[in-house]
């Protein structure tokens, strides 16, 4: 929650104090490539030629469909973050296949809510609508959207719902969810 204000501030804000769209500007912008910065520093510009820029920060770039200038554009963090929680909601599915753990008996899940569909289904769906919804709102305002507006519900609320209903929040919030694995030597 913490980084979809910073990314919303980023996008959204940040050109209201600094008269320019810093998100927008750090991602575009060429950097300048260390080969040369070193090669200057040496004074060795007349062997080696100048170096293409670099493209950095990392992100992925995708062409518009209706504009053939635009590009919308995926940083990193919009990929890293949701992948540490799909990461996350990946071990806690293995953890409770290990443990044999089952959702709360008192609490008696939705019948659309079975034992097929785990929590890491429900967030990497919630991850292709919340990009998909990124993407299209980005060809609709023709303007930079900042991702993690749109992931961070899509992954977040159905998690937290499957949770509740299965009765798993409470557990998948405050246990540690540490495999305890059987001795290889045997006490005696």
């Amino acid at each position: 929650t913490g980084l979809l204000i910073y990314d919303v501030f980023w996008v959204f804000f940040s050109s209201y104090i600094f008269s320019t769209n810093v998100m927008v500007k750090v991602a575009t912008r060429p950097a300048d490539n260390p080969v040369g910065i070193v090669a200057r520093k040496l004074n060795l510009g007349s062997i080696v030629k100048e170096p293409p820029k670099l493209n950095l920060p990392g992100k992925l770039v995708f062409p518009s469909i209706h504009n053939s200038g635009h590009f919308s554009m995926l940083g990193l963090g919009d990929i890293v973050m949701p992948g540490l929680l799909l990461c996350f909601v990946l071990r806690y599915d293995a953890y409770k296949k290990s443990q044999g753990i089952t959702s709360d008996p008192t609490l008696s899940p939705p019948k659309g809510v079975g034992s097929k569909l785990t929590y890491f289904h429900c967030s990497l769906l919630g991850y292709f609508l919340g990009l998909l919804t990124a993407t299209v709102s980005s060809e609709v305002f023709k303007a930079a959207q900042p991702a993690l507006l749109y992931l961070v519900p899509f992954t977040l609320l159905p998690l937290l719902t499957m949770a509740y209903l299965k009765g798993d929040l409470r557990r998948m919030w405050s246990e540690p969810f540490i495999a305890h694995q059987p001795s290889k030597q045997l006490e005696v």
